[in-house]
């Protein structure tokens, strides 16, 4: 008797989880069209707008720095709308991101809410060589 409560149990167990992930796959999977990662970007060190992306959802953008080349050097991104003359509207309410290498954050934004359906990054560098800048690399993905 105790058996089959413990099969019973195990059968009914199964049942919601396979349902579970049956309705929660495809609003995980839905959120971009990039892998995981999203897109790679580099840039100098001075002030640079990273390539537009096409933003489908509400959710936060996600950055990770993962590359530079002068110790002590830093930068602060912030994301912004990219409006229909492909210009950058800043939609980040304030919210400054401080990177360094191995640095990631998921970047509060209102592009989606301000009905913009491209955003990019705003990128400054500091602590970089005045004529040379700093060399910054990573990954970013405006929906996650």
């Amino acid at each position: 008797m105790k058996f089959k409560k413990i099969i019973k149990n195990t059968i009914i167990f199964a049942t919601m989880m396979l349902v579970i992930g049956v309705y929660t796959a495809p609003v995980i999977s839905k959120a971009g069209d990039d892998v995981w990662y999203g897109a790679s970007f580099d840039f100098d060190g001075h002030e640079k707008y990273l390539p537009s992306q096409f933003k489908y959802t509400s959710s936060s953008v996600w950055m990770s720095c993962t590359d530079k080349d002068i110790d002590g050097s830093y930068y602060y991104a912030r994301v912004n709308a990219v409006n229909v003359s492909d210009n950058p509207v800043d939609v980040s309410h304030g919210y400054e991101y401080y990177f360094d290498v191995n640095e990631t954050h998921t970047m509060l934004n209102w592009v989606y809410e301000e009905h913009y359906n491209k955003a990019t990054v705003k990128c400054t560098g500091y602590s970089v060589d005045d004529y040379h800048g700093a060399w910054f690399g990573g990954y970013w993905n405006p929906d996650i």
